[in-house]
C-alpha cells in the first residue's frame, strides 16, 4: 500500500490506494524459469540475474496475486496448489505476448501473421496436420495450436485469442460462423482378425455382451451414441471410457472391446493392427471449422477453407465406403 497526494481546493488531500495486482512480464519471466529451473539459483543462472533479485520477483509476484506460489522448506520449493494453477495461465499468457511480438514483425515486414488455431484433441490429431499441409506454401514462420474441448475452442474464439478453430459441430454459434461442415457417422473400430473384423456391420447388440471403448460423458458424440442406444434399448455391458477417441481405439487394437470412434480419429490417425467397421445403426457426428462472425475471409483464411473441405471430404467418403454409400 501507497500513500498518494491529491492537492484540491480545500487543502491537500491524502489518500492510500492498493496496488492493482497486475503482474508485471519481468516477474512472470522470473516464476517461468523458477518453475522450469526448479530453484531461485538455477533460475537466476538461466535469466543472467542475482539469485536476490529472482527472489525479491517472486516475492512481489505473490503480493500482487495474493497468494504463495510456492511451498518453501529450507532451500528446496516446490509449486503450492494455487501456484499450478497460476501457472497454467500463465504459459497462455506468456504464449500471447510472443503471438503479439510475432505478429508485430509480420507487420513490420509486411509478411503473413502468425496463425493461432484452436482445435479438439481428436481434430488436431487427425485434421489439423493434414489441413496445415494443404496450405504449406503460405503458412507463416509461427503458427501455433492449442488443444482443449469444444466448449473452450469457441471461447477461444470469441475472445480472439484464436483465429480458427475446428471441433465438433456446435448449435451455438453467437458471435460465431461455421467455415465448413461435415456430416457424418460414427465408426466401430475393432483389432484385426477378431470375431468383429468382417463385411457384416457391427450390430448395436453386441455392445450388451462386449466391452465398449469410447468417449465420457459431457460430449457431443457421446449424446449421441447414448441417443441411439436408447432408442434401441441397449445397455452396455461393460467400459472403458476416455476423453479421446485415441484412447478408445488404441484399446481395441490391445482387444479390450469394441471402439466407437468419431471418423476424424478413425480415419484420420490410421492405427496398425485395427480394422474400421460400420454399426448396423448409423449414429450422426458433424464437426466443422469455425471462426469469429467479424472475421475477414479472405488470403490465408479461403486457403484454409479449401483445404479443410478437401480433407474433410476425403474423411466422409471414406466412412460413405465403410457403410456402403459410396
Amino acid at each position: 500500500m501507497r500513500a498518494t497526494m491529491l492537492r484540491c481546493n480545500d487543502g491537500i488531500l491524502n489518500m492510500s490506494i492498493m496496488n492493482n495486482g497486475r503482474p508485471d512480464i519481468r516477474s512472470m519471466e522470473a516464476f517461468a524459469a523458477v518453475v522450469e529451473c526448479g530453484s531461485m539459483t538455477a533460475a537466476a543462472q538461466k535469466l543472467s540475474v542475482g539469485q536476490p533479485s529472482v527472489t525479491r520477483m517472486i516475492r512481489d509476484l505473490e503480493d500482487r496475486v495474493g497468494f504463495n506460489l510456492f511451498n518453501r522448506n529450507g532451500p528446496k520449493i516446490s509449486l503450492s496448489e494455487k501456484g499450478i494453477k497460476f501457472y497454467e495461465e500463465s504459459q497462455r499468457v506468456m504464449a500471447s505476448l510472443s503471438h503479439l511480438t510475432e505478429r508485430a514483425h509480420a507487420i513490420r515486414d509486411e509478411k503473413m501473421p502468425a496463425i493461432d488455431l484452436v482445435a479438439t484433441p481428436t481434430m488436431s490429431a487427425g485434421l489439423v496436420g493434414p489441413v496445415l499441409s494443404r496450405v504449406s506454401d503460405i503458412l507463416p514462420d509461427f503458427i501455433y495450436v492449442e488443444t482443449t474441448t469444444s466448449a473452450r475452442v469457441m471461447h477461444a474464439l470469441r475472445h480472439r485469442t484464436a483465429d480458427v478453430g475446428f471441433s465438433a459441430y456446435s448449435k451455438d454459434l453467437d458471435q460465431l460462423k461455421c467455415l465448413a461442415k461435415f456430416e457424418c457417422s460414427v465408426v466401430a473400430v475393432v483389432q484385426k482378425g477378431s470375431k468383429f473384423d468382417t463385411d457384416t456391420p457391427i450390430p448395436l447388440t453386441a455392445f450388451e455382451t462386449e466391452r465398449t471403448a469410447t468417449i465420457c460423458g459431457g460430449y457431443q458424440i457421446r449424446d449421441e451414441i447414448n441417443k441411439t442406444f436408447e432408442a434401441h434399448h441397449i445397455e452396455i455391458k461393460s467400459e472403458i471410457s476416455t476423453n479421446s477417441s485415441l484412447s478408445a481405439a488404441m484399446a481395441a487394437k490391445a482387444g479390450l472391446g469394441i471402439a466407437l470412434c468419431d471418423p476424424v480419429t478413425a480415419i484420420g490417425v490410421p492405427l496398425e493392427g485395427v480394422s474400421v467397421r460400420p454399426l448396423s445403426v448409423p449414429i450422426n457426428y458433424d464437426w466443422g471449422m469455425f471462426a469469429r462472425e467479424d472475421t475477414i475471409l479472405d488470403g490465408q483464411y479461403l486457403r484454409l477453407i479449401e483445404a479443410c473441405q478437401q480433407e474433410g471430404d476425403q474423411i466422409v467418403s471414406k466412412v460413405q465406403k465403410i457403410y456402403g454409400k459410396a
